[in-house]
């Protein structure tokens, strides 16, 4: 089975929208991008990196957030149409991040125009960003499991938080799914693990988070948010934040194959990471590094 991560491409523009038409933390969010982000995630990024993507025929896209900027109606419909072309909405595994969730009116419009990468809670559609969440996917032996760190902040804030009762319910799919035998694979927007990203950025229940991963440890974690490709090892569990799919610098995806466990020696789930980063011409993408490991349930 191969699975592909990608994450942040930051593809909606906000070109000919007025700071004065925005307000509260928008007008920030508008201004970093005018004089800096929209210079670094390019859209024709993207659209190469979405090549490079197809070309490896994979069976599911891990997508952890940040597709937007400042969480718009007029975002958030631009950006769908990308969804749409990037695969099949069944092979699209989605979290969404701070930026996707950026004020109190970016939920209603998500549900909106995304509703067909988006989970829906047992008492039809949620009215927060946690009570469908978290969800999960069964691909054969691989059980793909979501979450939502995606909530409003402060100015100035980039936090996340699972709160309560995703937290509980977090707990309760990680355990079940070990016991059913399938292999748990994690996918949050936030870094889960302490010192991956600064306080202002950080998960709120980022310790909590790090001790039920050690508990429970799951095959892989993937994560976003930090814009650079990092990966870290807790126990048998390993975590990979990938860079921003749309910088001109450092676009990057991951793909990972794995192979379950046989019916003679192999007794061990085998999975292979590739990470493919963007050529220093900016033509095509090129392998970065590549690991190889057995993980045992």
């Amino acid at each position: 089975m191969r699975l592909i991560h990608l994450t942040d491409p930051h593809l909606s523009s906000l070109a000919g929208q007025s700071f004065r038409a925005l307000r509260g933390k928008r007008r920030s969010g508008y201004l970093s991008w005018t004089y800096k982000r929209q210079w670094i995630y390019r859209r024709e990024t993207v659209e190469l990196l979405t090549a490079a993507i197809r070309a490896e025929a994979a069976d599911q896209l891990i997508l952890s957030g940040d597709l937007i900027q400042i969480g718009l109606e007029q975002e958030i419909r631009e950006v769908s149409s990308w969804l749409a072309e990037l695969a099949p909405s069944h092979q699209i595994f989605f979290v969404p991040g701070n930026h996707d969730v950026y004020a109190r009116d970016s939920w209603t419009a998500l549900r909106h125009h995304w509703n067909f990468v988006l989970p829906t809670a047992a008492n039809g559609v949620p009215d927060s960003s946690t009570s469908a969440y978290p969800f999960t996917r069964d691909l054969g032996l691989v059980r793909l499991i979501g979450v939502s760190s995606a909530c409003v902040t402060p100015i100035f804030s980039a936090r996340g938080s699972l709160g309560k009762d995703q937290f509980r319910r977090l707990a309760g799919v990680l355990q079940q799914t070990r016991e059913s035998g399938r292999l748990p694979c994690l996918a949050i927007h936030h870094p889960p693990l302490p010192h991956m990203s600064p306080w202002r950025k950080a998960l709120k229940e980022v310790r909590a988070l790090q001790a039920l991963i050690s508990a429970q440890q799951p095959a892989l974690v993937w994560c976003g948010h930090q814009h650079r490709n990092m990966e870290l090892i807790e126990g048998a569990a390993r975590v990979f934040c990938t860079a921003s799919a749309a910088s001109v610098n450092q676009a990057s995806f991951r793909i990972f194959d794995i192979d379950p466990p046989g019916q003679g020696r192999q007794q061990s789930w085998s999975i292979c990471m590739r990470l493919k980063t963007i050529a220093a011409d900016r033509t095509h993408f090129a392998l970065a590094d590549e690991k190889h490991w057995s993980f045992t349930l």
